[in-house]
């Protein structure tokens, strides 16, 4: 037991050593230890010169010289702190702000990440606040970058938005765009009649061409469909419980991978969590039971 607790002390004191680090760059954390290390041995000597009885004037100026390399990353650490409050701020938002707010929330969430390094957890942050000013392209891409690391369910359960954004963004591209123009079919025979611009004569051969064998959806459709895949098994994935939005996310995403059981698994899930969850129109349709027929 007592092993255990010693561990543990280590760990908290790791952990609160590198929180000092926490949005500092490499010169900044390098000055900040020089500083360091400079005061404590301008200490030192001011002790032996006293005990001495000689002058410690030098030894006074590397302690000045050591509070200037400790102030300047200490300010940066100060500023840092106040940026991750307004990250906080901006994350908890519900709406994207107006767009002169979004440019300035913009240049704080490109600053932060820059001082994140790679710490994830604070990284997972940055992309929620990306998700939350609109740019969920940008907070999907760090997203991912985080969650190639394998954090820790903590970390995971951050990113639970970002993911959730991006697959209803990509499920709203992936939309129908409309109905192909209308062709007129030749009746009972399969193929698709050339309707001229001008009737022919009298007597002339009417050309029929043979319709074009079905070769599946189009290449952009299948990489949509991928992309969906792709999505909603990283946000399954995650390792820590999922909100309703999240699971109706991927009702809509399994059905259009023409997985309805998945689908319907998912909308069990989110009415447990929400009762008052509400579907989509498609998705209400496709999972409520088909009509009998009467006899």
């Amino acid at each position: 037991m007592a092993g255990h607790a010693d561990v543990l002390r280590m760990e908290a004191a790791v952990n609160a050593f590198d929180g000092i680090f926490d949005g500092l760059l490499g010169y900044e954390r390098l000055m900040l230890i020089c500083g360091f290390v400079l005061f404590v041995f301008a200490l030192l000597a001011i002790t032996v010169m006293i005990v001495q009885r000689r002058d410690f004037k030098a030894a006074v100026l590397l302690i000045v010289v050591a509070i200037v390399l400790m102030g300047f990353p200490g300010i940066q650490a100060v500023k840092f702190s106040h940026g991750m409050v307004e990250l906080d701020r901006i994350r908890a938002q519900p709406n994207a702000p107006d767009p002169a707010q979004q440019q300035q929330d913009r240049q704080l969430l490109g600053d932060l990440q820059q001082r994140a390094g790679d710490n994830p957890q604070l990284l997972a942050r940055v992309s929620d606040g990306y998700r939350a000013i609109g740019e969920v392209n940008k907070a999907y891409d760090l997203a991912s970058s985080v969650l190639r690391q394998k954090p820790p369910a903590e970390v995971q359960q951050t990113l639970i938005p970002v993911l959730t954004a991006k697959l209803d963004q990509v499920q709203q591209a992936a939309a129908p765009s409309g109905a192909s123009p209308p062709a007129a079919k030749a009746a009972g025979s399969g193929v698709t009649a050339a309707v001229p611009a001008t009737a022919p004569p009298p007597h002339a051969p009417v050309t029929i061409a043979a319709a074009a064998p079905a070769s599946g959806p189009p290449p952009a459709a299948s990489a949509r469909r991928r992309e969906i895949a792709d999505i909603a098994s990283q946000l399954q994935a995650v390792a820590a419980p999922l909100p309703a939005a999240s699971h109706v996310a991927l009702a809509n995403a399994y059905l259009k991978l023409g997985d309805p059981r998945k689908a319907q698994t998912n909308v069990a899930q989110a009415r447990k969590l929400d009762p008052r969850v509400r579907l989509g129109p498609a998705l209400e349709r496709a999972l409520s039971p088909a009509p009998v027929a009467a006899h």
